[in-house]
C-alpha cells in the first residue's frame, strides 16, 4: 500500500528496502535524503529512456510528442503525486532548492530542443527557456485539471486533453 511521503516513515522503507536501519542511515541523513536521491535517480533514468526514442532527424513537434508518449508511458507511476505532496510538506528553501536541482536536467534537455527548434527557424524567434516553462507549465496544468475534476483515471480524455495542449502550443510558436 502506497503511504506518500508524509505517510512513509524510515522504518517502513528499512522494511521494504531489506537494509538495515544503520545501513541507510550510513548513505543518508534523514527520510528527506532519501527520497531527492530516489527522485535523482528517477530523472536520470526518466532521461536516458527518452533519449533512446528521439532522433537527430525528428522535428521538434516529433520530440514533443514523444515526450507525451513517455509521460504516459509512466503516469500511472506515484512519482508526480509523491513530488507534489513533498513540496507541500517542504519547510525549508534548501530542501526546495535540492528538488529542483535533481530535476532541472528534464528541463536543461527541453530548453536544448526548444533553443535547437528557434535556430532551425521551426519555432519563431523567442526566448527557449520561456517555451520551456510555457510548455511544461501548459501540461503540469493538464495534470493537476485532471487530479482536481477526477479524470486522471479517464486516460483517454486526458491524453486527448494533453495533445490538444500541444496543438495548441506549437500552432502558437512555430514559424510559419
Amino acid at each position: 500500500m502506497v503511504s506518500g511521503y508524509g505517510g512513509t516513515s524510515v522504518d517502513e522503507i528499512v522494511k521494504a528496502s531489506g537494509v538495515s536501519k544503520g545501513g541507510i542511515y550510513w548513505y543518508f541523513k534523514s527520510k528527506e535524503d532519501i527520497f531527492l536521491y530516489l527522485i535523482e535517480r528517477w530523472v536520470k533514468e526518466w532521461i536516458a529512456e527518452y533519449l533512446t526514442l528521439i532522433k537527430d532527424t525528428d522535428s521538434t513537434a516529433d520530440k514533443l510528442k514523444k515526450y507525451l508518449e513517455h509521460h504516459f508511458a509512466q503516469i500511472d507511476t506515484p512519482i508526480s503525486a509523491l513530488v507534489l505532496e513533498f513540496l507541500l510538506q517542504a519547510k525549508e528553501q534548501e530542501t526546495i532548492n535540492k528538488l529542483r536541482n535533481g530535476t532541472e536536467n528534464i528541463q536543461r534537455l527541453l530548453v536544448q530542443i526548444m533553443t535547437d527548434a528557434v535556430n532551425k527557424g521551426e519555432f519563431r524567434p523567442l526566448d527557449p527557456l520561456v517555451l520551456t516553462q510555457t510548455f511544461l507549465a501548459m501540461i503540469h496544468g493538464i495534470g493537476m485539471q485532471a487530479l482536481i475534476h477526477k479524470i486522471h483515471k479517464d486516460k483517454d480524455m486526458l491524453r486527448k486533453t494533453t495533445y490538444a495542449v500541444l496543438d495548441i502550443f506549437l500552432q502558437g510558436v512555430r514559424n510559419n
